[in-house]
């Protein structure tokens, strides 16, 4: 425990990028330790896309590992730089001073309880997440009122123990918009879920909604737990494109998909209710998407557009993730795109497949492009010479 705590306070003292390795959860967090205080710290820690993301307390038992160098931390420094140089839309970060002689956990959840800010908990021998608002804090005990964003008849309340709770993320960009929602969620009721799942009706259901405004949900064949949240763009003979929804609400690019993998169409759900109040607040607040996205994008419905996308991300260089027939997913980059054939060169995390590998397009049941992770990664190549 005295390495780590001379580990954090180093990268407190020398204001380092770190990643915080935890013992119990998989769940690694990325940024600058604020705060070092006798039985946790604050992290001021940021998304994927190197956007300012709020901070976590983490109690110091979790902590298993506080890196300072690899290749991870260079590629986030890189996107923390251009996403500042593009000037990301980004929520304020953390805007809390702490003191480090006095517990660190309290503070964080009487800041929570005062300023109505939604939490996100992790507690001790639990492998849920809680997402809620503090509703009291007394000396052996806090109060938390449950939002469950994906079924509105399961918000409970629930009385901790302060001890038991390990992890408190805040102030991050979902939580924030959550906490704006707040007010106007408690106006929403809660639906049962809407599904299409006969595939004979699946063209007419996606027809319908081609252009409109309706949110809607498409689960994949591959994994019903995965799906993706968006508008209906265009339906050709065998595909559909979605202009995609982020988890906070804001164009997250498009997918195209092959109707044959379709398993369902969710056309009313909460968590459809919830993702259209994001869309709404962040179109109030003037941050629908990052400026270096398009969302107004238009595809011809007479072709076949799993070969139009490859041909053009091949022409241009551009980033794309493909998921195959036999379950495989890439991301990468395509080159000569014929008839039937294609070859695509994976772009992993060390290096790129230079030479590539051949697959048939036939084979390709997922597409996705113009998203925000696909641009940095782009970018960030380019920069280095390696595209």
């Amino acid at each position: 425990m005295n390495s780590i705590v001379n580990d954090l306070n180093r990268a407190l003292a020398q204001r380092m990028l770190v990643n915080v390795y935890q013992t119990n959860q998989e769940v690694v967090y990325t940024g600058y330790v604020t705060t070092v205080g006798e039985t946790g710290i604050i992290l001021a820690t940021y998304d994927d896309f190197g956007l300012p993301d709020g901070a976590v307390f983490l109690a110091l038992n979790v902590i298993d590992e506080v890196e300072f160098s690899s290749d991870d931390l260079d590629n986030m420094a890189f996107r923390i730089k251009t996403a500042q140089e593009e000037r990301f839309v980004q929520a304020d970060g953390l805007t809390m001073d702490f003191d480090d002689h006095r517990d660190l956990r309290r503070q964080v959840l009487s800041h929570a309880w005062v300023d109505h800010l939604v939490v996100m908990l992790v507690l001790k021998n639990d492998e849920h997440f809680y997402e809620g608002l503090v509703t009291s804090v007394a000396s052996n005990e806090v109060g938390v009122q449950l939002i469950n964003k994906f079924d509105y008849a399961d918000q409970p309340a629930m009385v901790l123990k302060p001890a038991d709770i390990e992890v408190i993320e805040f102030q991050g960009q979902e939580l924030t918009l959550q906490g704006i929602a707040a007010p106007h969620l408690k106006k929403l009721s809660h639906v049962d879920q809407v599904a299409i799942t006969a595939p004979e009706e699946f063209r007419d259901t996606l027809q319908q909604l081609v252009g409109k405004e309706p949110l809607v949900s498409l689960v994949p064949k591959h994994n019903h737990e995965l799906f993706f949240v968006g508008k209906i763009n265009v339906l050709t003979q065998d595909a559909v494109i979605m202009s995609l929804l982020d988890m906070s609400g804001q164009f997250g690019g498009y997918t195209l998909m092959r109707l044959s993998e379709l398993h369902a169409i969710v056309v009313e759900s909460d968590y459809l209710q919830t993702m259209r109040l994001f869309s709404l607040l962040n179109q109030a607040r003037q941050q629908p998407l990052q400026p270096v996205l398009n969302d107004e994008r238009l595809f011809d419905e007479t072709v076949d557009q799993f070969r139009e996308r490859l041909s053009q991300a091949a022409t241009f260089r551009t980033i794309i993730h493909v998921k195959l027939k036999d379950g495989d997913s890439q991301t990468g980059y395509p080159s000569q795109v014929g008839g039937e054939r294609f070859i695509f060169h994976e772009v992993g995390e060390d290096e790129i497949d230079q030479v590539g590998k051949a697959y048939r397009v036939d084979d390709v049941d997922e597409l996705s492009f113009g998203y925000l992770d696909a641009y940095l990664t782009e970018r960030q190549l380019r920069v280095e010479g390696d595209l």
